[in-house]
């Protein structure tokens, strides 16, 4: 990942944060020498007992190429997407300024581990849990609701997978190189529009300059 030092992050607890609250990425891995990718929802463990920067478990399609990729073993990335925005030279309080995109991502490389039958069933029931706690306080639904013998035939069609993280970059760029004055004006100009997105914006335009708003 390109990331300039002003932008780059290297606080684990903050990329963790991103994964979490933008826990559908995307997996890329190299299948017949071609890049290839697979847009699917990931769990994040964090703790020591899951290494230095934590791991991701995920399931996808066993029809799916990059099935074999996993099997071996071989380096692969997983690509979360946070928070982002086209910036108009209009939300500037001063002059002269050209359009830019303000946004956050993280990528996440590892080399995966298939699961087996019962880590794949608690891999299910995890990723399940952690959605339906979104949607709290409708009561969550969970796994046993559905009849064991259909349980069994959907993980016939599935692969689920572990990815320990060897390495992690994160980007969170918002405006950290502008003035004062022109951070506060985009932050009053996305709090203006009546969307969750833009007030996600405008919180992290706010949180990565606070100390020099005050």
């Amino acid at each position: 990942m390109y990331a300039p030092p002003l932008y780059r992050s290297e606080e684990l607890a903050q990329q963790h944060a991103l994964i979490e609250a933008h826990s559908f990425g995307m997996l890329t891995a190299t299948v017949d020498g071609r890049p290839h990718g697979t847009h699917i929802p990931f769990v994040l463990d964090k703790g020591p007992e899951h290494g230095p920067h934590g791991r991701l478990r995920a399931h996808l399609a066993a029809a799916n190429p990059v099935v074999a990729v996993l099997a071996e073993g071989a380096e692969v990335m997983a690509a979360f997407l946070g928070p982002h925005a086209y910036i108009c030279p209009d939300d500037y309080a001063t002059e002269t300024h050209f359009p830019t995109w303000n946004y956050a991502a993280v990528h996440v490389y590892g080399r995966p581990r298939l699961m087996d039958e019962e880590e794949e069933l608690r891999q299910l029931d995890d990723l399940i849990a952690a959605e339906e706690a979104r949607r709290l306080p409708k009561k969550p639904w969970t796994l046993d609701r559905v009849p064991r013998e259909l349980v069994e035939q959907f993980r016939t069609r599935i692969v689920a997978f572990e990815l320990p993280i060897d390495r992690m970059d994160g980007i969170f760029k918002f405006g950290q190189n502008k003035k004062e004055e022109d951070v506060a004006a985009q932050i009053a100009s996305f709090r203006d529009r009546p969307s969750d997105s833009s007030a996600r914006v405008a919180d992290q335009l706010y949180a990565h300059n606070a100390e020099r708003l005050g």
